[in-house]
């Protein structure tokens, strides 16, 4: 997956000034699951400061995952679910998967593929296709382009029942788990 990002910044002046003008780096196309995509194009800790000039802070953080009060904002393309259900080489997707989606894809459950839980706050954009939101109760949601999902840590997983890929864009948010009374 290659997605443009256009990072601006300030020069030693004060003055605004584009900082890069690129792809992505932490980008990733999963051979085993053909049309499977994901892109990190950011991401802030939890007291974001503005960018140093020199530096990526996609590249600073091992987890997708954001820290309490962090950001993440990725890009992924879902194939559809004939496709994600038969990878072309099953060993082959946990090792690119785990290597590409580090602290996402230890939320993944192993017994029930796709259904998942973050520590986070997630605001879910279709852009392309459609996707079903499926919750841990059984029910589901139709969500098509343009259209918006705010997930509160809930488990869910993400369908893909069409016959053509789908593109979403998420911005997750870390918080905290509330305390069980």
């Amino acid at each position: 997956m290659k997605i443009r990002r256009i990072v601006t910044g300030h020069d030693e002046q004060g003055n605004s000034v584009f900082v890069s003008d690129d792809y992505a780096p932490r980008a990733q196309s999963f051979a085993s699951i053909p049309g499977h995509a994901m892109a990190q194009l950011w991401t802030t800790p939890a007291n974001p400061a503005l960018l140093e000039q020199e530096r990526d802070p996609t590249l600073d953080y091992a987890s997708l995952i954001p820290p309490q009060g962090g950001t993440s904002i990725a890009m992924y393309d879902f194939p559809p679910d004939t496709v994600m259900q038969n990878p072309v080489d099953g060993v082959r997707v946990y090792e690119e998967l785990g290597a590409a989606l580090p602290g996402l894809f230890e939320s993944f459950e192993a017994d029930n593929p796709g259904m998942h839980t973050t520590p986070t706050i997630d605001y879910g954009i279709i852009l392309e296709g459609e996707m079903w939101l499926e919750l841990d109760n059984g029910e589901s949601r139709l969500v098509k382009a343009g259209e918006i999902v705010i997930q509160n840590g809930t488990r869910h997983a993400w369908r893909n029942k069409s016959d053509r890929v789908a593109r979403a864009l998420f911005v997750m948010i870390g918080t905290s788990r509330p305390e069980k009374t």
